[in-house]
């Protein structure tokens, strides 16, 4: 079976999971691009409060598993998606379907509600719409997105989900920095990227556009989205950087390209989290030699109920030169 999925998987691909995973977890790893996985969503609590919300599962028929971690987090147990999309519950954007892994790097930023937040890269809303409930609706987000279709999705998203802390603007975040330079208490970088973690042999059309030059072109974005963020961060404050890829062209050394850049001014912070299929950030990689801080990145190994994801969080110690 295993030698079925690695077939229909691009073979640089599959070369590179084979060099990024011990090998005792590749089985595992594998089967996870053969997988449907089940629906998992959060409670917007902007609109509803937990309490309400399981008497609400329990009067229509809404079976569902809790998430440990998570309070507000749940896995869909019955009906099926197409079935909750029909429900008020969905309709009215008091719930919103998003993978567990997917729901992290707002928990890890952690905003406060008197804070000044960025999201960098923000459609469709997924994270941007997490802040805001997080932040109780206060303080400030200033929501960025480059593509215009997706931007509408991200507007239509904020609108349904009473979203009412937020500034978005369309247009490229790459720079942005000059205009609010060290002006921000929290970032989030959730970067474009090959998406890796989402590959399923179920539907080719989620690895099919995969080559190692469109990786090194995502890196290239990634480095200037990185640095922006960076940039935008009063001293004293965190940045997330976050992928659902697995390349660690993308990834570590994205992270290494901004500790090479301002060595006196950050920091990577180790992250703790409740959940068990994880690892650390890789330090060698194609007889590079990486930081060994970069080990305080986490990588979240993929299963049958989280997709692969990658997750960095940078202290800023000290402002940097105007």
């Amino acid at each position: 079976m295993i030698s079925d999925i690695e077939n229909k998987l691009p073979p640089k691909f599959v070369e590179k999971i084979t060099k990024i995973f011990p090998v005792q977890l590749l089985p595992d790893v594998f089967k996870t691009f053969a997988i449907k996985r089940p629906t998992t969503f959060r409670i917007n609590t902007l609109k509803i409060e937990r309490a309400q919300a399981m008497k609400e599962f329990k009067k229509l028929g809404i079976k569902v598993k809790e998430v440990l971690w998570y309070p507000d987090a749940f896995i869909l147990l019955s009906p099926d998606l197409p079935t909750l999309s029909t429900t008020p519950l969905y309709l009215e954007g008091k719930i919103y379907v998003q993978n567990l892994s997917s729901m992290i790097p707002p928990l890890l930023l952690n905003p406060k509600e008197d804070e000044k937040v960025l999201d960098l890269t923000a459609a469709p809303g997924s994270k941007t719409t997490q802040l805001a409930a997080l932040m109780r609706n206060r303080g400030e987000i200033v929501a960025v997105e480059k593509d215009k279709a997706r931007f509408e999705k991200l507007l239509a998203n904020l609108r349904l989900q009473g979203v009412e802390n937020v500034r978005a603007f369309n247009r490229d975040g790459i720079g942005i920095w000059r205009e609010y330079f060290e002006c921000f208490d929290k970032v989030l970088v959730d970067a474009p990227c090959t998406s890796e973690g989402r590959f399923n042999i179920l539907r080719p059309k989620t690895y099919r556009y995969w080559n190692q030059l469109r990786v090194k072109r995502m890196a290239k974005k990634q480095k200037g989205l990185i640095v922006t963020g960076f940039k935008s961060l009063k001293p004293g404050g965190q940045m997330v950087y976050s992928t659902c890829t697995f390349s660690p062209e993308e990834n570590e050394f994205v992270v290494n390209y901004l500790l090479k850049k301002f060595p006196q001014s950050c920091r990577i912070e180790k992250i703790n989290l409740e959940i068990k299929n994880t690892m650390p950030g890789l330090i060698r990689w194609n007889n590079v030699k990486l930081p060994d801080e970069i080990r305080n990145c986490l990588r979240i190994i993929p299963n049958e109920l989280m997709e692969g994801f990658f997750i960095c969080v940078v202290t800023k110690t000290k402002s940097l030169p105007g």
